[in-house]
């Protein structure tokens, strides 16, 4: 059987997985954290396209129900399961399916194992050593599932090596390799509920700097839907503002989708101003935070002596600039949304080849 390092990042808006495969490629995968119940038959009669390489089910051999994962549990059902708010969802059954199905999309292999590193927002990490562990009985063992409706069954065994702070993982990939030791450097991870911020001295994590906060791209859309609902005494689905909040996100190279409203459609600059009160409004709270916890003089210094500093997550696309006008030398890297789990799979990675040559284990 051949194992694979794997990085896992269960976020609040997108569950993303990077993996190296057998010709020494590293791959990843994006999929929106949503879970619903799939009664696939019933969709196929009504026409719902479920074949398609973007939609994502996986039922356990065990199980009778299967879940839809992704888009099609945002197109399908109204009340979708994201786990938002909820701490011990790192250590759930929804994180296993997730993770299963981001590596099934990756890894066309039938038989695999799967050497996981995974992290958790910096003060859970610090204030639940407790689901450090919940998180590894949730996700070890052997599991026997289908991502293609029964036609073939996949049989993946997880061992996890080890649960890290986020932001780490976006250090070991994009940190300097060249600085000393003494150097802080830092990241701020904007996802979809939390901003995370994480410094560390070498590979040493500096407590006092590592904090988090419930803002992220989330509070911005619910602040869009609020709003939006005031206004118009209409609510918005969450894949409509989703939708709206990618438009706004893509600078112009997605449009914006079309909202009906009793009979009438809401103009494109109306739904652009309206996400971009709510991203300037969050965004500013953000800065706020980040400005009170990093602050390094009385001179207003923010994150002075960090370097680098780097802006990783789904919030690099709404946020950066707001925090690039009181953090001048804060950088972003290429793939900001796979930052983390590019380190978490680099880490397994190493850890996967100390087992093998300790223990003689064939990958």
């Amino acid at each position: 059987m051949k194992w694979y390092p794997y990085g896992h990042d269960f976020g609040n808006a997108k569950i993303g997985g990077v993996t190296v495969l057998r010709d020494g490629s590293t791959c990843s995968c994006s999929i929106p954290t949503a879970f619903a119940k799939a009664d696939i038959a019933a969709m196929r009669n009504l026409g719902v396209q479920v074949d398609q390489s973007n939609t994502h089910v996986i039922q356990f051999h065990e199980e009778a129900m299967a879940y839809a994962i992704g888009e099609l549990a945002l197109q399908q059902s109204v009340d979708v399961y994201h786990g938002r708010g909820d701490i011990q969802r790192y250590a759930s059954r929804y994180s296993l399916r997730g993770l299963l199905a981001a590596a099934a999309s990756l890894i066309p292999d039938t038989e695999f194992g799967l050497s996981v590193v995974t992290g958790l927002p910096a003060e859970t990490y610090i204030k639940n050593m407790t689901l450090r562990n919940n998180i590894k009985t949730a996700l070890e063992g052997t599991h026997l599932f289908t991502v293609d409706y029964g036609k073939t069954y996949r049989r993946v065994t997880i061992e996890v090596t080890t649960v890290v702070m986020e932001g780490a993982g976006a250090l070991i990939t994009y940190g300097d390799k060249s600085m000393s030791k003494t150097v802080e450097s830092a990241v701020i991870d904007i996802g979809g509920r939390t901003t995370d911020l994480y410094v560390a001295r070498g590979q040493v994590p500096v407590t006092d700097y590592c904090k988090g906060k419930p803002l992220g791209v989330e509070s911005a859309t619910q602040m869009l839907m609020d709003t939006f609902e005031s206004k118009y005494e209409r609510s918005l689905s969450l894949l409509e503002a989703r939708e709206i909040m990618y438009a706004y996100a893509s600078n112009g190279s997605v449009d914006y989708p079309d909202i009906a409203v009793y009979g009438r459609t809401v103009s494109t600059h109306i739904l652009e101003r309206l996400a971009t009160e709510a991203v300037t409004q969050i965004g500013s709270e953000i800065v706020s935070f980040i400005a009170s916890a990093w602050r390094q003089s009385d001179r207003d210094a923010v994150a002075a002596s960090f370097k680098p500093v780097l802006h990783v997550g789904g919030g690099v696309y709404y946020f950066y600039n707001f925090l690039k006008k009181r953090i001048p030398h804060l950088s972003r890297p290429d793939d900001p949304i796979h930052a983390n789990a590019l380190g978490y799979c680099s880490l397994a990675s190493r850890l996967l080849i100390r087992k093998v040559q300790a223990n003689g284990v064939k990958v």
